[in-house]
């Protein structure tokens, strides 16, 4: 299945990222971009198998999830055969 970045997607990963080098360093970015990877990849194959984080299917489409750290996780929705990644949250319980 075809993977979409929404703009808003781009900017939350890269604040995710800019947290993470700040606090982890290069490795732990590298591993964060790793695991972004990964998580695209099985959502691309599986775009059912993540936890549903809200869904709204009556109005637009039911959102999932892909944990890439233990700090964020990877939202997105699946429309028209595309997955579209749609933000990154930050799920630290005290941020």
């Amino acid at each position: 299945m075809k993977v979409v970045w929404t703009e808003q997607a781009t900017r939350g990963w890269r604040e995710v990222a800019n947290y993470i080098v700040r606090e982890f360093g290069q490795r732990g970015l590298e591993q964060f971009q790793l695991r972004t990877i990964e998580c695209e990849d099985a959502i691309a194959q599986f775009p059912n198998s993540g936890s549903i984080e809200w869904d709204d299917s009556g109005e637009t489409a039911t959102y999932r999830s892909c944990i890439v750290h233990r700090r964020s996780k990877m939202l997105y929705f699946v429309k028209d055969q595309t997955v579209y990644i749609a933000d990154f949250w930050d799920v630290r319980a005290n941020h």
